[in-house]
C-alpha cells in the first residue's frame, strides 16, 4: 500500500474538474466519482507484471490551494515493488499537465 501527496496552487474545484484526466493516463477501469466526499476510486488491470490495484485520489482543500491525496493498494498480494507510488506519480504529472502546473519530483 502506497499513500503519496501533492499540493497545487489552485482552487480544489479545478483540481477536481482535471481528475478524469490522471484516471485516463493510468488506465483506470470503472472509475466512481464521489464529488460530495471530494474523491475518485477506480483499479487497474492485472498484467504480466502487475496483480493490479485498487485507488483512491482524495481532493483536499490546503493552505496553498488544494491537494490530491493517492492511496493505492493491491488487489492480491503482499508486495506491489514500488508499483503503486508509480501509479500515483503517473496520475499527478498529468492532473498536472491538464491545469497547467508542474508538480514536485
Amino acid at each position: 500500500m502506497a499513500t503519496v501527496h501533492e499540493r497545487f496552487p489552485l482552487a480544489p474545484e479545478a483540481l477536481w474538474q482535471a481528475l478524469q484526466s490522471g484516471v485516463t493516463a493510468v488506465k483506470g477501469k470503472n472509475p466512481y466519482y464521489d464529488a460530495a466526499a471530494g474523491y475518485v476510486t477506480f483499479s487497474t488491470s492485472m498484467g504480466l507484471f502487475s496483480y493490479g490495484q485498487t485507488v483512491t485520489v482524495k481532493v483536499e482543500r490546503t493552505a496553498e490551494g488544494s491537494g490530491l491525496a493517492i492511496q493505492t493498494s493491491l488487489k492480491f498480494g503482499f508486495v506491489d515493488w514500488g508499483e503503486g507510488k508509480r501509479i500515483a506519480r503517473k496520475f499527478i504529472a498529468a492532473v498536472g499537465t491538464a491545469v497547467g502546473h508542474t508538480p514536485a519530483a
